[in-house]
């Protein structure tokens, strides 16, 4: 192989990667009805937020329950709690996208389930701007 088509292998490969990366830009469909979103502004600019999402309960089948999640049971407890935590960030970074509640990124504090909801508390990486004191005042 000469080291032209080594290059064009490389290329092709380095784009077909970077698009199956970019192939899910969240979107408003993908947050859930119910879904919330919580902001808190602290006196140093400090931007916090909560995304809560509740989930259906389990039924006494297989299959899958009103929100998607397989209600097989789990394995060590583990497996619907990782569906949760993937559904629910999706739904978050969707949120994000919308709202533009942080430019810069984020940092993800804390995550849980809790009696059937997820629960993502995390903080911005940017501080707040007087713009967003005004949109996001509670």
């Amino acid at each position: 192989m000469t080291s032209q088509s080594v290059c064009r292998c490389l290329a092709v490969c380095a784009t077909a990667l970077w698009l199956s990366a970019c192939s899910h830009t969240p979107s408003a469909d993908d947050i859930p009805p119910g879904a919330t979103f919580t902001t808190k502004i602290l006196a140093d600019d400090t931007k916090l937020f909560v995304y809560s999402q509740r989930f259906a309960r389990r039924g006494a089948g297989g299959g899958e329950g009103d929100d998607g999640l397989s209600e097989a049971p789990d394995r060590g407890g583990s497996g619907r709690s990782e569906q949760m935590a993937k559904t629910s960030l999706r739904g978050m970074q969707a949120m994000l996208a919308q709202n533009h509640y942080c430019r810069d990124g984020y940092v993800v504090l804390e995550q849980y389930d809790e009696h059937g909801s997820y629960f993502i508390r995390g903080e911005c990486r940017d501080a707040a701007n007087a713009a967003e004191r005004s949109k996001f005042s509670q």
